[in-house]
């Protein structure tokens, strides 16, 4: 990588602040890379390896770096160290471990080769359009933010802009699962519904995977109502049932 690297990033009101002009700004996601990407890249480059061999190996890797992490380990690769952490207060003269005031998650520090990359990186700031943002997911019933979700439980959303205002039949929150031809599931259910703070139900009829979460309204700012929809589409996958290798902890504790 040693050309820059141009991305593209949208500019948001800062809702801790009421100063005019003051924005914070999202990278736009270009994209999931998956093992089976990263096999389909080594074979365009040498192609004497199978793609199929590929993924087996890395999936390989994959449970062995979790593994080693789940067992106190400090796992360096080429990527970067993943160690674990605990949060959460520790009190009394023989306090213990207690899940559920206590989280467990993974410090992540990044290699010299990703360190690198990131130098290379420059952005073009474009100022977003007025329209719902997402920036965390929490699952009520496992407390687990950016990572889970529960069919029938709730979420909570947070950000801005996310009031579910206009007549239009598309407006909403949907649930699609990330696989060719899926069918989109519309939230029938809320408990909680501001510009700032979205509590759901998550459909009960959501099969085991991974899902991408979207919002479509017409709430503008200021609690103006917008002549043509706008969607966000959350960038970080939420899995129903059995977490896929490697994403054993919220990607905020990373």
């Amino acid at each position: 990588m040693a050309g820059k690297i141009i991305l593209n990033a949208d500019l948001y009101d800062n809702v801790l602040t009421e100063k005019f002009g003051d924005y914070v700004a999202k990278p736009r996601i270009t994209g999931t890379y998956r093992n089976t990407d990263v096999a389909a890249d080594i074979v365009a480059e040498r192609t004497e390896f199978r793609p199929e061999t590929i993924v087996n190996i890395l999936t390989l890797a994959d449970q062995k770096k979790v593994q080693a992490v789940a067992n106190g380990k400090s796992l360096v690769d080429g990527f970067g160290q993943f160690l674990l952490n605990l949060s959460g207060s520790f009190e009394g003269e023989a306090p213990v471990f207690n899940p559920e005031i206590h989280v467990l998650g993974v410090t992540f520090t990044p290699g010299k080769p990703l360190q690198d990359a990131l130098k290379n990186i420059t952005f073009n700031l474009n100022k977003a359009t007025t329209g719902p943002v997402i920036n965390q997911v929490t699952d009520v019933r496992t407390q687990s933010v950016n990572l889970q979700i529960t069919p029938g439980k709730n979420v909570i959303i947070n950000r801005a802009n996310l009031l579910i205002k206009g007549d239009n039949p598309a407006n909403g929150i949907f649930f699609t699962k990330d696989e060719e031809g899926a069918t989109t599931q519309k939230v029938e259910f809320f408990s909680r519904s501001t510009t700032s703070e979205q509590i759901v139900e998550v459909p009960e009829g959501l099969a085991d995977g991974q899902y991408k979460m979207s919002i479509t309204t017409q709430a503008g700012a200021s609690y103006s109502l917008l002549k043509e929809p706008r969607t966000y589409v959350f960038p970080i996958l939420l899995t129903v049932g059995k977490l896929p290798e490697g994403d054993s902890e919220s990607p905020d504790e990373i």
